[in-house]
């Protein structure tokens, strides 16, 4: 990049940028995270600046934040909690800071893309890596609430892309940390927000989405990134677009410079990688601070990330029809058991638009009011609002879109779901029948997170009491647990 005539900024003193670093280190994470904003916006468009002095002091105090950035996300995450409230303002702080610093160095892209004459190799794949990282990191933000993931972040981390491999540096080792060895590539970072983009933010919550970001990094030297499809290529990306990678169905026919993602080749070091978890031994810093004897949702992310990068391509077996119309929801399996014992002691309806719906699944549109009540894994009852017949469903995805609908999708469980009353040995429950009570069949049941599942259950009935013996097929969603048992002859 060309040299440019600096003239002076607060920070172009080596002792005075030295001491605000110093400063940010002692401050806590959020502290830190707004302290650095002000002085990282005064750098943008700056007259003071050349591009390369702007770049200096960027890259330090981008390297400055780090740490209290990552701490910033084990703060969200434990906020759920604790306080809606704290929750918002971090997230508001550390997307907002992100979003800046990604908009700092994709000007410095710019500037570097319109140069005649071509920067250091060194210097332009720090920017580029650098400039890829903060757009992962807003992308992740983003999707921690759901969504959107504004069309601009993909649009930059394509132009980091694009101008690293215009000048052959996008493999080229970068050493962000002189007190460190580890180093990194264009190509490498780039990858690993497209691997994390592949697992569709839309069906994990902020705790496997972070969870399934450490796991990225895990295997990503299993992962691939290729100019041309392979047998086992699941994404693709035009980088001369702005568009994000999207699911391969069939090989693009126009491409300005494609790029094509595998995961395949990682699947067997996340199986051998869930039998560990699933034996007690958790390879270091994989587990969340706030949560970090909870396995089950380590392994259910690991599942989850086998299941999409298998080499498989996900077919629908049931085709979506569009449906309009309205449903009345019931939102928790607590809120749903009181309805299906007694309307009249049932909390508020929700009323949500349909979208479509399939043999197994209905799309739907929820306010936004409601949207920020719903989580994935939540339990639904619902019916049409010209209809009083119960069905029971489970949240699988949920996003916002760039246009403002948040759409909800739900897996339907059962048609005609039945409440009951049961004892499990130590306790009187209310659970949800989901099949018809046949002797010697199995029956799927929906029980309270409480409930002693894997001991034998008893329905208590006006005129009998049934005995069900637990079988091993369960799942667990957000706020209980479906169990299969057996109708004892």
């Amino acid at each position: 990049m060309r040299a440019q005539q600096v003239q002076f900024h607060p920070l172009s003193e080596k002792h005075a940028l030295e001491q605000v670093v110093r400063e940010l280190s002692r401050h806590e994470p959020a502290d830190a995270i707004g302290a650095a904003g002000p002085w990282i916006d005064s750098l943008v468009g700056s007259p003071d600046l050349g591009p390369n002095e702007c770049a200096r002091l960027l890259f330090a105090l981008d390297e400055a934040s780090q740490a209290p950035a990552r701490n910033c996300v084990e703060l969200y995450l434990a906020a759920r909690h604790k306080s809606a409230s704290e929750r918002k303002r971090l997230w508001a702080l550390t997307h907002g800071f992100w979003s800046m610093v990604l908009e700092a160095y994709a000007d410095l892209l710019i500037m570097h893309a319109a140069e005649r004459e071509p920067s250091a190799r060194s210097f332009l794949a720090q920017l580029a890596v650098r400039a890829i990282r903060a757009g992962a990191q807003r992308a992740k933000w983003d999707a921690f609430r759901h969504g959107p993931i504004d069309d601009v972040v993909w649009a930059r981390l394509n132009l980091a892309y694009r101008v690293a491999a215009r000048s052959g540096v996008e493999r080229e080792s970068v050493r962000l940390r002189a007190d460190r060895d580890a180093t990194t590539s264009v190509e490498r970072e780039y990858l690993r927000a497209v691997a994390l983009h592949s697992l569709g933010p839309d069906q994990l919550d902020a705790d496997r989405l972070e969870l399934a970001s450490r796991l990225v990094h895990y295997v990503s030297p299993r992962l691939e990134l290729n100019s041309r499809p392979g047998t086992t290529t699941l994404y693709w990306v035009d980088l001369g677009h702005t568009l994000p990678p999207a699911r391969m169905m069939q090989v693009p026919q126009q491409i300005v410079q494609g790029l094509f993602f595998s995961g395949a080749s990682a699947t067997l070091a996340l199986h051998e990688l869930l039998e560990l978890v699933s034996a007690g031994n958790v390879p270091a810093g994989l587990l969340l601070q706030h949560d970090a004897g909870n396995t089950a949702g380590l392994s259910s992310v690991l599942s989850h990330m086998i299941r999409v990068w298998s080499n498989d391509a996900p077919l629908r077996r049931y085709r979506r029809h569009p449906v309009p119309g309205r449903l009345l929801v019931a939102m928790g399996l607590q809120e749903f058991s009181l309805r299906l014992g007694s309307e009249e002691h049932g909390g508020l309806l929700r009323d949500w638009s349909m979208r479509d719906a399939s043999t197994h699944g209905v799309g739907v549109e929820a306010p936004e009011g409601d949207v920020d009540e719903v989580q994935l894994g939540m339990l639904l009852g619902m019916h049409s609002s010209d209809g009083n017949r119960w069905r029971v469903g489970t949240v699988r995805r949920l996003w916002r879109t760039a246009k403002g609908c948040n759409q909800v999708g739900i897996e339907l469980l059962g048609n005609e779901p039945v409440g009951a009353v049961a004892d499990d040995g130590a306790q009187r429950v209310k659970i949800i029948l989901l099949d018809p009570l046949r002797r010697g069949l199995p029956v799927r049941v929906i029980l309270p997170l409480s409930a002693r599942s894997e001991r034998p259950l008893y329905v208590l009935g006006q005129n009998r009491t049934v005995k069900l013996l637990p079988l091993p097929e369960r799942e667990y969603g957000l706020d209980h647990e479906i169990r299969s048992y057996l109708f004892a002859v």
